[in-house]
């Protein structure tokens, strides 16, 4: 059962990071406009700031979909305590904006009807990919055969509701309230 669940968390964090790289190449200027809304990166450094997060998004949801199912433990271990650490800085960051400026976009160009505003449910879904990135770093070795494909299908299944939850949540006059 520990096996399966570190392939749930390594395959639900693997494609929430692919997705979220997908939507910064379909919408390269998203991040860079979120960033400059929040204010808080100073304004030479909010380009290479984005292009690395993307980079970083890529690269860990690149490396940590190859490890889940090739049964590569270390690798598994790398990437997603990578993850861990990115998402966990994602929960602060998230956190430090939504206190001081609440309505601005989030950069996350995950869902499907654009960047939703900063909200709590930004922050807590990266804290809770934080968590499943530390379960999947930490976890034993993903099992093969009906585990894995269980897994992959759990994954999809978080991943999609992951990615959607902030904007499922927005609600536009509570907003504007």
């Amino acid at each position: 059962m520990a096996e399966m669940l570190t392939g749930v968390c390594g395959g639900t964090v693997a494609l929430v990071l692919l997705l979220a790289f997908a939507g910064h190449l379909r919408a390269p200027r998203a991040l860079p406009a979120a960033l400059a809304a929040q204010r808080v990166v100073p304004s030479p450094l909010r380009w290479p700031v984005a292009a690395a997060v993307i980079a970083l998004e890529g690269t860990l949801g690149a490396a940590t979909c190859y490890a889940v199912p090739a049964g590569r433990p270390h690798t598994l271990a790398l990437a997603a305590a990578g993850a861990a650490v990115l998402f966990a800085v994602y929960a602060g960051y998230g956190l430090y904006v939504l206190r001081t400026r609440p309505s601005v976009p989030c950069g996350c160009a995950t869902g499907p009807g654009g960047d939703t505003p900063m909200s709590g449910w930004v922050a807590g879904r990266a804290a809770v990919l934080a968590l499943a990135s530390l379960v999947a770093a930490t976890g034993a070795a993903p099992a093969h055969g009906t585990h894995t494909a269980l897994a992959v299908l759990a994954s999809v299944v978080f991943a999609v509701l992951l990615s959607l939850l902030p904007q499922a949540m927005f609600d536009p006059e509570r907003q504007a309230a």
